[in-house]
C-alpha cells in the first residue's frame, strides 16, 4: 500500500471530521441548500393545496428583529491595546457558549492605525466568527478632547484612553457602515462588553430582554456605593441635589443599549457635561475610576437592573475589602474554607487573595482590576492569584492549581481565575496575538523601575547605616569627653 496515498486519505478524513470545518460547511453550503429545499417543498405544497385546509403557517417563535432585516445580535468591544488576546478570548467565549452562534455579529472599535492589522488577525485566528473592525480618527479625537486626568486621581492612567469612553459613542461609531457594499444603519440594540471578560452564558438572553423603557441595562453592585467614587459635596456645590450618595453603583463592563432611547435621553451629552465639570472643578469631583463616575452621574439610576449572573466581577483584584470579606463569610465561607484556598485575613478585616464564588454560575466573568490573566507573569513573586469557583458549565479540564472546598456542606472546586481565562485560548494563538514589542518596552520600564527602587532602597539603607555610625561615634565621643572631665576633676581634687 502506498503510504503517501494513505496519509493523504487520512488527512482528508481528519478535515471532514474536524468540527470547525463541519460547522463552516454547514453554514456556508449544506444549511442554505436545506433551507432552499424546505422552502421549495412548502411552496409546492401551497400550490398543490396540500396545506390541510388551514390558512395558518404554524406557531412562530418570537425573535427580536434588528432594523427589520435580520435577527443578528450585535456585540461591541472597544480597545486600543496592541495585545489582542483579551478581545479574542471575550469574542471566542461568547461564540462558544451561544446556543445560535451564527446570530452573533461582533464590532471591534480601535484606532485607524490598528484597524487593518486587527481585521487581518481576526480573520486568521477567529475563523467562522463574524467580526467587523471600526475606526474613526475624528470621533476618537473628539472623545480624547473631553478627557482630563488629575494627578490626585486614584485611577490608573491607562483608564484615560479614549477607548475606555468609546462605549458611550457606539451609536456614532456604527451610525453608517457598509456590509457587502451596502450601507447598513446602526442596529436598534447593542450589547457592549469590556475586553477583560469571559462570556459563559448565551448573549441571546440579553438580546431578547425587555428594557422596560430604559435606555440601557446594567448589573448593580451594592458592595460599593456612589460616594465610594464621587465627592457629593462638590456635586451639590455645582447645583445638583437629586442624587443619593448611598445608592448602589452599577458596573458598565456590560451594557445592553437601546440605541434610540440612549439618543433620546442624550446620555452621551450628559456624560460629556460631567466630564466638563470634572475638568473645570477646582476640587476633585471624583477620585476613583475614569469612565465609571460620569456614566453613573449621567444615568442616575435610569437603567434596567440585570441579573447578577451577568457581571460576576473583581476576578482581576488582588484583595477583598472588609465589606466584601464579610459578604463572603455570610455566604458560608468559614475560616477552614478560606484556609483550604490559601486565603488570609489582612489589615482591617480584608482577605487576600480575592475569592470569587459567583463564577460557579456567572454568565459573564469580569477580570476588572490590575491582575489581568494575560499578564500574570508580571505579578510579584509569591503573590497568590485570585481564586475562582469552577463554573458549572465548564468542560472537564485539569488545572495547574485546584482546591476542593466545602461551603455549607456543598463541595466546590476552586482554581486560579487566570487559568479559566487561559483555557479559551491555545498557546499558539496566544503567541500570535501578543504584542512582544510593547511587552519588551513594558518589561524594560519595569526593569528600570525595579532598578531605581533597588537603588533608593540601598541608598536608604546606606543612609541609615551612616547615621547609625555617626550616632555611635557621637556617643563614643561624649563618653570619652565625660571620662576625661571626671579624671580632670579627680586630679584637681
Amino acid at each position: 500500500m502506498d503510504l503517501r496515498w494513505f496519509r493523504l486519505a487520512w488527512h482528508r478524513l481528519s478535515l471532514i471530521m474536524d468540527l470547525r470545518w463541519f460547522r463552516l460547511a454547514w453554514h456556508r453550503l449544506w444549511k442554505p441548500l436545506l433551507i432552499s429545499a424546505l422552502v421549495l417543498v412548502v411552496l409546492t405544497c401551497g400550490l398543490l393545496g396540500l396545506s390541510g385546509g388551514s390558512s395558518r403557517a404554524g406557531v412562530r417563535l418570537k425573535v427580536r428583529v434588528s432594523n427589520g432585516t435580520s435577527d443578528e445580535i450585535h456585540v461591541c468591544l472597544c480597545s486600543d491595546d496592541t495585545d489582542l488576546r483579551p478581545a479574542a478570548v471575550a469574542i471566542k467565549s461568547a461564540h462558544m457558549n451561544a446556543a445560535s452562534p451564527e446570530r452573533l455579529f461582533f464590532h471591534f472599535i480601535t484606532t485607524p492605525e490598528l484597524a487593518p492589522v486587527f481585521q487581518e488577525l481576526f480573520a486568521i485566528y477567529l475563523v467562522g466568527i463574524s467580526v467587523e473592525v471600526h475606526a474613526d480618527a475624528e470621533l476618537q479625537g473628539k472623545i480624547a478632547s473631553s478627557i482630563s486626568f488629575r494627578n490626585t486621581s486614584r485611577a490608573r492612567l491607562i483608564l484615560a484612553s479614549p477607548f475606555n469612553f468609546a462605549p458611550f459613542y457606539l451609536h456614532e461609531y456604527l451610525a453608517i457602515r457598509k456590509t457587502k457594499g451596502k450601507e447598513v444603519k446602526v442596529p436598534d440594540r447593542l450589547i457592549y462588553l469590556d475586553t477583560d471578560t469571559l462570556i459563559m452564558g448565551d448573549l441571546a438572553e440579553l438580546q431578547e430582554i425587555d428594557l422596560e423603557g430604559q435606555p440601557c441595562g446594567a448589573v448593580k453592585y451594592c458592595l460599593q456605593t456612589m460616594d465610594n467614587y464621587i465627592d457629593f459635596h462638590v456635586v451639590e456645590e455645582l447645583g445638583y441635589t437629586n442624587y443619593d450618595p448611598k445608592a448602589c453603583i452599577a458596573n458598565c463592563g456590560l451594557l445592553v443599549i437601546d440605541v434610540q432611547r440612549w439618543i433620546r435621553f442624550d446620555l452621551t451629552g450628559k456624560i460629556e457635561m460631567w466630564l466638563g465639570h470634572y475638568r473645570d472643578s477646582k476640587a476633585d469631583l471624583w477620585l476613583g475610576g475614569m469612565s465609571q463616575p460620569p456614566w453613573l452621574l449621567a444615568m442616575n439610576g435610569n437603567f434596567l437592573e440585570l441579573s447578577d449572573e451577568w457581571n460576576c466581577n473583581s476576578l482581576g483584584r488582588d484583595s477583598m475589602s472588609s465589606e466584601e470579606a464579610q459578604s463572603l463569610r455570610q455566604s458560608g465561607f468559614d475560616h477552614a474554607a478560606l484556609r483550604s484556598i490559601g486565603a488570609k485575613y489582612g489589615e482591617y478585616g480584608g482577605v487576600t487573595p480575592y475569592v470569587v464564588s459567583c463564577s460557579a454560575t456567572g454568565k459573564m466573568l469580569h477580570f476588572n482590576g490590575a491582575v489581568k490573566p494575560w499578564a500574570v507573569g508580571k505579578i510579584p513573586l509569591g503573590q497568590k492569584l485570585p481564586a475562582c469557583a469552577l463554573p458549572e458549565n465548564m468542560p472537564p479540564i485539569k488545572f495547574e492549581w485546584e482546591a476542593n472546598v466545602r461551603v455549607l456542606c456543598k463541595p466546590m472546586k476552586f482554581v486560579n481565575c487566570a487559568d479559566l481565562w487561559a483555557s479559551y485560548i491555545s498557546e499558539d494563538v496566544a503567541c500570535a496575538l501578543r504584542d512582544f514589542n510593547q511587552e519588551w518596552v513594558e518589561d524594560e520600564d519595569l526593569w528600570q523601575k525595579n532598578l531605581e527602587d533597588a537603588k533608593r532602597t540601598q541608598k536608604a539603607m546606606d543612609d541609615a547605616a551612616k547615621q547609625e555610625v555617626e550616632k555611635r561615634e557621637m556617643e563614643d565621643r561624649k563618653q570619652r569627653e565625660s571620662t576625661q572631665r571626671r579624671r580632670t576633676r579627680q586630679r584637681d581634687s
